[in-house]
């Protein structure tokens, strides 16, 4: 099984290089960061939520199951990116293009939307994903997107 912090930051680099994801978050590529478990610093996702600055995406491993693919048995990595968008001159517009540019943007390394790329090499591309509505502790809407990796074998 490959160490799932790899295939998060794996993940945001992938993001990263994204030339018009990059730009919808201001053009700031530190906008695209992960979280990281660690005591005492990381011990609550639901503050780092809420600390999130707009816009950002943040990228959380969820946790590991076992999954099968093609008669095998797999590991199965969950990652969720969080997603504050900016302020919109158009309403509703901004976590739609988030969405579609985390989907369907091409990293300039990769050269195929991010739905087909390998975002790390021991994974096969992102399995179909969707977007969520979410609410954090102080009442405030962002959206996720829960993501699965299939780990091809087992390393």
């Amino acid at each position: 099984m490959i160490d799932p912090s790899e295939l998060v930051n794996s993940l945001v680099a992938s993001l990263r290089d994204v030339p018009d994801l990059v730009e919808e978050l201001g053009g700031d590529p530190a906008r695209i960061y992960a979280y990281h478990d660690s005591y005492p610093k990381n011990v609550s996702l639901v503050h780092a939520i809420h600390a999130m600055p707009t816009p950002s995406i943040m990228a959380v491993w969820q946790g590991t199951q076992p999954g099968s693919f093609g008669g095998m048995d797999v590991w199965k990595h969950q990652v969720t990116l969080f997603l504050r968008a900016k302020d919109e001159a158009t309403p509703g517009t901004a976590y739609y293009r988030l969405f579609r540019l985390i989907t369907k943007g091409v990293p300039a390394a990769a050269g195929v939307a991010m739905l087909n790329a390998t975002v790390h090499p021991s994974c096969y591309p992102m399995d179909l994903p969707q977007i969520q509505r979410q609410t954090d502790a102080e009442g405030v809407d962002y959206f996720e997107v829960p993501l699965s990796f299939t780990e091809m074998g087992d390393d």
